[in-house]
């Protein structure tokens, strides 16, 4: 389904928690749907450069249980450690592992951080900087548009993440993955690379664009 996004209603633009462990290609060449994902992340790995604010989300995932999560809107949820697999060590350390499906942060803090680096790619000069001023215009006239692609178009989002201990309890580490499937063929499938080396809309010609808060995934034009 698309819908109309509100500037009020919390829409991620652009990915924070990366399309991270794509499909593996079979050499070192990257695929055209790695590059079309590259377009629209800057990095196949990190699909947001959000630099501090991820370990700030990785931080309060991290320490999340089911009652901090408050109710969504939508089908969905906040990402806890509620129900992780506990492995234990020789050294008397231990681990929480979890794997499953939810945001990595509500809706607000994810749009205010993306609307923040929006403003300051639109800041600068080229291709980049003009697709920014578009989202931010678009996103100030309510005229963007956002598919949910998490429930629908064959993709899907699993995210794993590992909290490490020492023997005492204290926190030792953190590490996460997020696997998406389905991703690249979706977007073959709907976009295309404009003369500006950016990514555009078949149906549309505007700039498109993925969002991801943690597995909560939708394909946006603007």
């Amino acid at each position: 389904m698309i819908s109309s996004v509100n500037p009020r209603s919390g829409v991620a633009a652009l990915s924070l928690l990366g399309a991270v462990n794509q499909t593996a290609s079979s050499n070192n060449q990257p695929s055209v749907a790695q590059k079309l994902l590259q377009d629209v992340t800057g990095n196949t790995d990190d699909t947001f450069k959000a630099g501090k604010a991820i370990g700030k989300i990785i931080e309060l995932v991290a320490g999340m249980k089911t009652s901090d999560a408050p109710a969504s809107s939508d089908s969905h949820q906040l990402f806890t450690m509620e129900g992780a697999q506990r492995t234990d060590y020789a050294d008397g350390s231990y681990s929480e592992t979890k794997a499953g499906q939810g945001m990595s942060v509500s809706d607000q803090q994810f749009q205010q951080t993306v609307l923040d680096t929006m403003q300051q790619q639109a800041q600068g000069t080229g291709p980049d900087a003009t697709k920014a001023e578009a989202y931010l215009a678009a996103y100030a006239n309510g005229t963007i548009q956002e598919t949910d692609l998490s429930t629908s178009q064959n993709v899907s989002s699993t995210m794993t993440l590992t909290n490490t201990y020492y023997s005492d309890g204290t926190g030792k580490g953190t590490g996460f993955s997020i696997k998406n499937q389905g991703l690249e063929n979706y977007m073959q499938a709907h976009t295309y690379m404009g003369d500006d080396g950016i990514l555009h809309d078949n149906a549309t010609g505007k700039y498109a664009s993925i969002t991801q808060n943690g597995t909560k995934i939708s394909y946006i034009v603007f």
